[in-house]
């Protein structure tokens, strides 16, 4: 509804710029805020979803490609938006140094992100090489126009999920919510500020701190980065597989960020 009445008044600002209209009646139109959304999908969940993305076919009534599933999967493993994961290229990805450096032109902030690979997000891109070939788009669209899959796709085929599954209603966006929860919390104990830079959220600074962080402090704490993904990696695998999580996840020290 924002987006809408965002164009709406825009293009009437420019019919009333042209004289084509005497005022614009889309100036004071109101919206209703959204909720913030609190959805975190709990062990039973992830572990449902992973696997009927990973056998698409076992699950009743679920039309899900397999290339789709290693796209939904590989937005829980990265915790990168759905538009930055479903648009990715092969040109962003290092397999050998597991790095995925997504351009500033495809980040909401405009900044590059440097995303560090854990093993179960590079096993997720080696499926999708097999399943797709390593050149362009990693997740490529029937469209030639478009040239990798539909964002929209993306959040309806969560959807169709959710549903085949009786998961509640819970969107590829609340992966990161879910994964930032873990990481967070005693069961790996990441420091917030750095599950921030996982998240690539520039608004965690303030005063002149922004100015510095986005124009003269280029270091991209790669190294906590990579920590806090394998942790959650390591915790992630240990899920969808059912094991004892005590056994196979160590909590992470602070490391004395702020």
């Amino acid at each position: 509804g924002r987006h809408a009445r965002n164009v709406i008044r825009q293009l009437m600002s420019y019919a009333l710029s042209k004289d084509l209209i005497p005022a614009n009646p889309a100036h004071d139109i109101a919206v209703i805020t959204p909720t913030p959304r609190e959805r975190v999908l709990d062990d039973d969940e992830i572990r449902a979803i992973w696997r009927a993305c990973a056998r698409p076919g076992a699950v009743e009534k679920l039309a899900l490609s397999i290339e789709m599933g290693i796209a939904l999967r590989l937005a829980l493993a990265t915790l990168q938006r759905g538009g930055e994961v479903i648009g990715a290229h092969w040109d962003e990805i290092d397999l050998g140094r597991r790095l995925w450096t997504v351009p500033a032109a495809r980040m909401k902030g405009k900044r590059p992100h440097v995303v560090p690979l854990s093993d179960i997000a590079t096993g997720l891109l080696t499926e999708a090489k097999d399943a797709m070939g390593a050149e362009g788009h990693v997740f490529k669209s029937s469209a030639e126009e478009k040239g990798h899959f539909d964002r929209h796709a993306f959040t309806r085929a969560m959807s169709r999920l959710t549903s085949a599954l009786n998961i509640p209603r819970a969107t590829p966006h609340d992966f990161r919510r879910t994964g930032a929860t873990n990481l967070t919390s005693e069961r790996i104990g990441i420091p917030r500020f750095v599950v921030s830079q996982v998240l690539a959220h520039s608004g965690d600074t303030g005063g002149s701190a922004v100015v510095t962080g986005r124009h003269y402090d280029l270091y991209d704490y790669l190294a906590e980065k990579r920590r806090a993904l394998d942790a959650w990696g390591t915790l992630l695998a240990a899920i969808v597989s059912g094991e004892s999580r005590s056994d196979n996840v160590i909590p992470i020290a602070s490391g004395g960020h702020p």
